[in-house]
């Protein structure tokens, strides 16, 4: 069923009633963008996902919103679905001004769907958040006691006395002639009408009442109506406080059906539902907090039960049988063997059925979602030897592993698939990853030649000097001694990274003092890899050899730090730095076989491979001269990981 401000005032009840009589919700929402700034890295820990969406996203609208509840029919003994798809578009007055980021290629996906932004702006319901809500009823409160007391008197200014007493003229001739029961007044600022209410209200109170009224060309202009009667004017004066308070009913609008879902504290289901969640939270309840904790407090307050079929995909019994967990291929692929779609009928004209394909409308794909949730919850109860009916309680043991954690796509291949709301995140380690800084005309292929002793790397560009890379090969970590300092290159543990913010190349990272060593070659190959794949032993200079001064260094690390209620982070400490590296010249390991490599990018894309022509180009440089500094890494250390995945999706 489609919902716009002109039917929604109808549909409310129906709304209420569906949600209600659900043994689940399903949501849904499209946004005029997605990101803005940086974006997420496959390397970052949930509370860093959050905060990048928290900066990036919530200043996109939110402008359709779809809702799929789905209900059991005990005489046949199958779900039923009463699904809504909501325009949204917060119109201000008398709620406060809306200003949004709009996101060029995702209007223009949307537009590609069939997406009606003409029915989004003229007809979109509007929505708010609850301080807002709060503000704009206390107000309006205050504003009609003024009424009375006419205490919100304000003076006139000279250069607008004259205009003013003209028209209280035209309307005493008005009164006087009795010809017409209305007049109205136009060509008049807001101000102005500010003054005119003030002084017709006090010279004409029980002659004429006033009103604000939008003409067809949508201005607005003043309705003067006559008094006949004393009891007529009270009766306008209920009807404009009746009005003023329908109309903050109609600004407040869609929060109303958030709340309820809110409120129901049904089990609520979406696919990839994180960026659906902080939308709903941030424009239907009150902003977001920038303190993660607080987040997932506030989250699991509203949605008590939250379950990503994105991340139940992701797992076994069904992570081997699903190549893609994109919505629609998901649908494909549970509706064959082993997998069976459900029953999910509709009573005409209040849900979906399957053959009507509207993907990517917000409602259809609510329906969509449900009905996959349903065909795995199948093939879980099947595998446990139930017979597969109806839902059994959210909180049973089938469903209680996937409740209340959101898929987090972009890190998901790292090992760090999920945000949980009611316990602790996945700490994957990543003593495997380095930030890597090279120069600009660099390629992939570069740098796949610089780990190459060390096997396949996983690369994600950040921008066109810079990427953090990591070892497929983790049992390699400890292989990885030399870090190449000079004007050109820089290699930086991901912990040192994170700790002291990106290295430019040549900057010196407060480390404990060490020896430095240098290494001089035409040929930037011959540094990476010695004969035979290699890699060659660097050359002490007499003039370098001496330790590095501690007087060029950062400050110190401060302290762990936690938002308190003045707004001061604390995290968990880091791991101390190494006690004293130790100088080594001993060969690495042989290489391992070529393989191909798994490197997803983001930032920027190289597609065509570099010939070895190219190559030699690109390193055939001037004579560099490289600090290599030999750093110990502690190969025994354990952290709490899941096993990654084989898919990192888009936003799908």
């Amino acid at each position: 069923m489609e919902v716009t401000r002109k039917n929604f005032r109808e549909c409310l009840p129906l709304i209420n009633e569906s949600i209600k009589k659900a043994d689940f919700l399903v949501i849904d929402a499209e946004f005029t963008g997605i990101i803005n700034g940086r974006d997420v890295t496959m390397f970052d820990s949930p509370q860093e996902y959050y905060i990048t969406l928290l900066k990036g996203s919530t200043d996109f609208l939110l402008i359709q919103y779809g809702l799929c509840a789905f209900y059991w029919n005990e005489t046949e003994k199958h779900y039923m679905n009463d699904a809504y798809n909501f325009y949204l578009f917060p119109r201000g007055r008398p709620g406060p001004e809306k200003i949004f980021l709009c996101q060029s290629s995702s209007l223009d996906f949307l537009s590609s769907q069939g997406f009606d932004f003409n029915k989004l702006i003229k007809e979109g319901i509007s929505y708010m958040t609850e301080p807002a809500e709060t503000r704009l009823r206390e107000n309006l409160t205050e504003r009609q006691k003024s009424y009375v007391s006419g205490n919100n008197n304000i003076p006139i200014p000279d250069e607008n006395k004259q205009q003013i007493e003209d028209i209280c003229k035209r309307v005493r001739v008005f009164i006087n002639e009795k010809k017409a029961d209305s007049m109205e007044i136009d060509r008049c600022n807001a101000f102005i009408r500010r003054l005119l209410f003030q002084e017709l209200g006090n010279r004409f109170k029980k002659e004429v009442f006033v009103e604000a009224k939008i003409a067809e060309n949508k201005s607005r202009v003043l309705k003067v109506s006559r008094i006949k009667s004393e009891a007529e004017g009270r009766n306008k004066d209920s009807e404009k406080k009746e009005k003023e308070w329908e109309e903050v009913e109609e600004a407040v609008g869609f929060s109303k059906v958030a709340r309820m879902i809110s409120q129901s504290q049904k089990l609520v289901i979406g696919h990839n539902m994180l960026l659906d969640v902080i939308h709903t939270l941030n424009h239907f309840f009150q902003p977001l907090p920038a303190d993660y904790p607080a987040f997932k407090e506030f989250a699991h307050c509203m949605f008590p039960r939250l379950l990503d079929t994105k991340y139940m995909s992701s797992l076994p019994p069904f992570k081997d049988k699903v190549n893609s967990s994109v919505l629609e291929h998901l649908l494909a692929t549970l509706s064959e063997p082993p997998f069976s779609l459900p029953k999910a009928e509709s009573v005409e004209g209040r849900g979906y059925r399957r053959a009507d394909d509207k993907l990517h409308e917000a409602g259809f794909d609510a329906y969509v979602t449900g009905l996959c949730f349903l065909a795995m919850h199948q093939h879980l109860a099947r595998m446990r030897g139930d017979q597969p009916q109806r839902l059994p309680d959210p909180d049973c043991a089938a469903l209680k592993p996937f409740l209340n954690k959101l898929f987090l796509a972009k890190t998901a291949y790292q090992d760090s698939p999920y945000m949980n709301l009611t316990g602790a995140d996945p700490t994957p380690s990543r003593d495997h990853v380095f930030y890597l800084t090279f120069p600009k005309e660099w390629q992939r292929n570069d740098i796949n030649d610089l780990f190459s002793t060390y096997g396949p790397v996983t690369v994600q560009f950040l921008d066109e000097t810079s990427a953090l890379v990591a070892l497929t090969r983790r049992d390699q970590i400890h292989s990885i001694r030399d870090f190449f300092e000079h004007t050109h290159i820089s290699l930086t543990p991901f912990a040192l990274y994170k700790a002291h913010g990106p290295r430019m190349p040549g900057q010196v990272v407060e480390r404990p003092r060490q020896p430095m060593m240098t290494v001089s070659s035409p040929d930037l190959s011959r540094v990476r890899q010695g004969s035979g794949g290699k890699p060659a032993t660097a050359r002490a200079s007499p003039q370098q050899s001496r330790a590095r001064s501690s007087s060029v260094s950062s400050p110190p690390e401060p302290p762990p730090r936690k938002r308190t209620s003045s707004g001061v982070f604390q995290v968990d400490e880091l791991e101390p730095p190494p006690k004293k590296p130790e100088l080594t010249r001993s060969k690495p390991e042989e290489p391992a076989p070529e393989r191909p490599l798994a490197a997803i990018s983001n930032g920027r894309r190289k597609a065509h491979a570099a010939t070895a022509e190219d190559g030699d180009r690109c390193r055939d440089n001037s004579e560099i001269k490289h600090n290599v500094d030999v750093v110990k890494f502690d190969s025994n250390a354990t952290s709490d990981c899941v096993a990654a995945f084989k898919e990192s999706d888009s936003w799908d």
